[in-house]
């Protein structure tokens, strides 16, 4: 059973693919199907994450630039919340690869953009498929909620921005797992892509998948680490493909929420990156931000501006 990519036809001419977190935590775990079918396939693949965790106090890591560190399994730190040194000690544990996860500091976009060229001048990246646990990336900021978009909508203005690399892309995974959220602007927001050639397709990931199988097991493993706190997106992905509904509880991050796990949670939607950013109304205030707080500044102020679209209700949550 094989991941069928909407979007194999853009990626056949592509070999060296990044595979890139865009909104922290644990973005980066939702695209690992995706990078092992990729790899598949033949192709060359890095992992990236806009990263929460503590990169400054690191030991052991590799740099790559003043905002860009690579994390390997032998990496040692202080910082509990590690889902990244997690991930390439599961590497090494359970496939016996040694690899590197490439962490970005929480900044703003130039930065950003900064350390992006730095990968794609290193591993002559041709490809870029950024990661979405969850769609807040599809918001454009005038929906009614828009759920956590700053940290998303950064990655996306500095990919967007980026010089040399013909193919971008976003994948998202975990439709309906996020709160404050008004699923009915979701849904015409990808009608509204879809009219404009920006939807690339869609499919669901089950579990005969050996690519979803892999990536069950490196969730589960970083999980079970002391002290790691679980991710909802994943935890409400892994529920999906199981078959479970409703007010399912993986973990005990959400015991005491009400949650509504469904089949939609398991769908990949795929979307061409820069048709995203262009009806981002976030871009322009973004794109010229240093630090994380120059961009929820900047967000913050022009949110008091847009006209938001009228509250429409559909039951997902």
């Amino acid at each position: 059973m094989r991941l069928n990519l909407p979007v194999t036809e853009r990626l056949a001419e592509c070999q060296n693919i990044l595979v890139a977190g865009m909104g922290g935590g644990f973005d980066v775990f939702c695209g690992l199907p995706l990078y092992f079918e990729l790899r598949e396939q033949g192709k060359t693949v890095h992992l990236a994450n806009y990263s929460f965790s503590f990169l400054s106090d690191l030991h052991d890591g590799h740099d790559l630039g003043e905002n860009l560190v690579g994390v390997n399994a032998d990496m040692t730190s202080w910082y509990q919340y590690f889902p990244e040194r997690h991930l390439a000690q599961w590497f090494r544990e359970n496939r016996h690869e040694e690899i590197t996860i490439w962490c970005f500091h929480k900044t703003g976009v130039r930065p950003l953009i900064e350390g992006y060229q730095a990968l794609i001048e290193r591993f002559k990246i041709d490809a870029i498929m950024l990661i979405d646990g969850g769609v807040d990336s599809l918001m454009r900021g005038n929906e009614a909620q828009y759920g956590t978009l700053i940290e998303d909508s950064i990655s996306l203005c500095a990919v967007d921005a980026l010089k040399g690399v013909k193919h971008k892309f976003i994948a998202c995974v975990g439709l309906g797992a996020e709160l404050e959220m008004t699923y009915a602007h979701v849904f015409e927001n990808i009608a509204e892509l879809n009219k404009e050639g920006g939807f690339l397709g869609s499919c669901s990931l089950i579990k005969q998948m050996e690519c979803f199988q892999w990536y069950e097991q490196a969730v589960e493993y970083t999980f079970a680490q002391p002290s790691q706190e679980p991710s909802v997106i994943n935890a409400s992905v892994l529920s999906a493909v199981r078959g479970e509904y409703g007010n399912y509880h993986l973990t005990w991050k959400t015991q005491g929420s009400k949650l509504w796990i469904s089949p939609l949670m398991s769908i990949y939607w795929f979307f061409d990156l820069h048709g995203v950013a262009k009806r981002n109304l976030l871009m322009d205030d973004l794109y010229y931000t240093d630090t994380l707080t120059d961009a929820a500044r900047a967000v913050w102020k022009l949110m008091q501006q847009i006209v938001k679209r009228k509250e429409t209700r559909i039951p997902l949550t």
